[in-house]
């Protein structure tokens, strides 16, 4: 091996493979709906960047510190983001995982009881086990 030379490996995760690391604590806070855990995963001054139709390109949220970060998943995730009304979270799947030793991306897909989906698609840096920056697109159901 060359001196400088890149040995880390990406992590791939579905299907029959097992999931290790941050999108596995990822995804077992969102599937046991435990909104505090998955917060906990952001370090202290983590940086939350939010595209939607809500929040488009050119005005992204743009969200920093954990207690930031954990207000918005509890009004995003279980409330609707245009209406305001309380909704029930009925699943969460994380799909097309990817993750290496400083970064991870993934695909989480909320399903809710009344038969809604959102998805998010996100892009994350980490550092000491943390997310440290968290770039995500989020696009739901209208009706």
């Amino acid at each position: 091996m060359q001196p400088g030379m890149d040995t880390s490996k990406p992590s791939w995760s579905g299907g029959a493979e097992r999931d290790v690391g941050l999108v596995d604590r990822i995804r077992r806070a969102l599937q046991s709906k435990d909104i505090d855990a998955l917060a906990g995963l952001y370090a202290d001054s983590a940086v939350l960047e939010e595209v939607s139709s809500l929040n488009p390109p050119a005005h992204p949220l743009v969200l920093e510190g954990r207690e930031a970060i954990l207000e918005r998943f509890r009004n995003e995730i279980l409330r609707d983001p245009v209406s305001g009304w309380a909704r029930q979270l009925k699943a969460v799947e994380i799909v097309d995982a990817i993750e290496t030793d400083d970064a991870l991306a993934f695909t989480e897909v909320r399903t809710y009881e009344a038969g809604d989906q959102a998805i998010a698609q996100h892009l994350a840096r980490k550092r000491q086990g943390r997310i440290e920056r968290d770039r995500v697109v989020v696009a739901w159901d209208a009706d």
